[in-house]
């Protein structure tokens, strides 16, 4: 993926509208993706999108904060984003979110997965009819902290959208919160 092919839009909830609060655009100046990213196993499939001007804050776009410690299974996590809103369906105009269960690293592997394909590096969640789907890829699986949000998952992949056996994966993020302080040690980090 080249840099120059990707804006990034902040603030946007409708894509079809312009009477929301105007979206912001940023260009990318650098992709920093983690060295031990493997496209087979989906493995560290994690990178960081260096912007080319400094974004400002608002009442519609605020920051994430890094996990805190702790696991965060047994708890619900919400996904959002702007993928497909069930297998082969149509991508939404507006930004969707789910409510989704984050398991166990061992009910996940339990399920229909291969254990060995779910690493520690990597999260479950999703149940029944509640998952991410194609085109959330990248987007983030949060928990309420205080006022804030604490990104706990990048959505990674799965095999369809919200089947039985096959709940969603996630970059696990706490397993890179010293990898990405180191890479953004320029910048105002929310914890």
């Amino acid at each position: 993926l080249k840099r120059t092919k990707i804006r990034i839009v902040l603030g946007d909830h409708d894509q079809t509208t312009t009477t929301d609060a105007p979206a912001k655009m940023r260009a990318v100046a650098a992709i920093i993706q983690n060295r031990n990213f493997d496209a087979e196993s989906y493995n560290h499939d994690i990178a960081l999108l260096r912007l080319r001007k400094p974004v400002e804050f608002s009442k519609n776009i605020r920051p994430v904060c890094l996990p805190r410690s702790g696991d965060p299974a047994g708890k619900t996590g919400t996904v959002i984003g702007w993928g497909r809103t069930m297998e082969g369906g149509m991508l939404p105009s507006i930004v969707q979110e789910v409510q989704v269960p984050i398991l166990t690293l061992d009910q996940c592997r339990a399920m229909k997965y291969r254990a060995s394909r779910i690493t520690t590096f990597m999260l479950c969640a999703g149940k029944g009819s509640m998952d991410s789907c194609q085109g959330d890829s990248g987007g983030p699986l949060v928990l309420p902290y205080a006022d804030k949000y604490e990104i706990v998952g990048i959505v990674s992949w799965g095999v369809g959208c919200a089947r039985p056996g096959y709940p969603g994966v996630y970059t696990r993020v706490s397993k890179y919160t010293q990898w990405i302080r180191a890479n953004v040690q320029d910048s105002c980090i929310c914890t």
